[in-house]
């Protein structure tokens, strides 16, 4: 892609990256926005900078594009050179610019999908694309949302551990849990290694504690060392395994397998859930980096 492609259309820029589950959920907007503008002058480019050494993995990063059904073109900026030309500093964020290539409207974050598309639709308008689909509003009936646990990092770069002593800085450790987890934090139970970015497990039965409260709880995770195919971790609530109705999409038979470094969602709920999740090692070991969570009935 050169400028030449840019000239004279509306270009949305989406800085994005694969394991974010808050850039996932403007996907389907993203889509439907591509879908009925993309033949209008309309054109949306992927800016994919990266929060976890992994995500710098072009094969990574195009499998993911392709399963999540990312259609547009999508741009490495693994060494952050457009997140710093931008000075951006948000996963997501959209910058819209002009034909002339001015940016007009920017928006970090989740929503406002209804008034983006509109200064869309208002900028083809300007080039004189009069005929425009009916604006799709962002409203859902009946949904009910509450502030829930905040995203939670694993590693000691950005995260808090509420083991007694804290973090045991890159050396395998045989982590003792807390007997009560504070509020929004996480504990190791058994031998763990720790890094910048994550907490890795040592040992079978090896657990990741997490006290929270919310209706959904996603995990970043990945194998350890190149040489291992899968692994496999068992999810307990309160010390009871999952009811089958709160499993999260990758849970099967109270397990995830994890294959690939990715985002895991190991609960879904229709009500507010809460208490300590435990994330133990059955087969082979993990590598856990980031929480993230929902507090929506829907």
């Amino acid at each position: 892609m050169s400028s030449s492609d840019l000239k004279g259309k509306v270009v949305l820029i989406d800085f994005w990256t694969y394991s974010c589950v808050n850039c996932r959920r403007t996907l389907p907007y993203l889509k439907k926005w591509w879908q009925k503008y993309k033949d209008k002058n309309f054109l949306i480019v992927g800016i994919h900078s990266p929060e976890f050494d992994f995500e710098k993995n072009s094969y990574n990063v195009g499998k993911a594009a392709e399963e999540l059904g990312v259609a547009w073109p999508v741009v490495l900026d693994n060494d952050y050179k457009n997140w710093n030309n931008f000075a951006n500093h948000y996963w997501p964020a959209k910058y819209l610019s002009d034909q002339n290539g001015n940016i007009v409207y920017e928006h970090f974050g989740e929503g406002a999908y209804e008034h983006t598309e509109q200064v869309i639709q208002d900028l083809l308008k300007n080039k004189g694309e009069v005929m425009m689909p009916e604006l799709e509003s962002e409203h859902q009936h009946g949904k009910v949302c509450f502030r829930p646990t905040p995203e939670i990092y694993c590693g000691f770069q950005r995260g808090y551990l509420d083991n007694s002593g804290g973090y045991r800085y890159f050396e395998e450790y045989n982590y003792k849990a807390p007997e009560k987890l504070k509020t929004d934090s996480i504990a190791l139970s058994g031998k763990f290694s720790v890094q910048e970015e994550y907490v890795e497990s040592a040992e079978k039965g090896a657990r990741l504690l997490l006290n929270f409260r919310a209706t959904e709880v996603n995990l970043v995770m990945s194998l350890v060392g190149l040489g291992e195919k899968s692994a496999a971790v068992e999810i307990f609530l309160n010390g009871f395994p999952l009811r089958r109705e709160i499993f999260g999409k990758d849970v099967k038979n109270n397990e995830i397998s994890v294959v690939e470094p990715t985002m895991y969602n190991l609960i879904k709920s229709h009500e507010p859930v809460g208490g300590t999740l435990s994330i133990a090692a059955k087969h082979g070991n993990f590598r856990a980096y980031a929480f993230t969570f929902s507090g929506c009935n829907i």
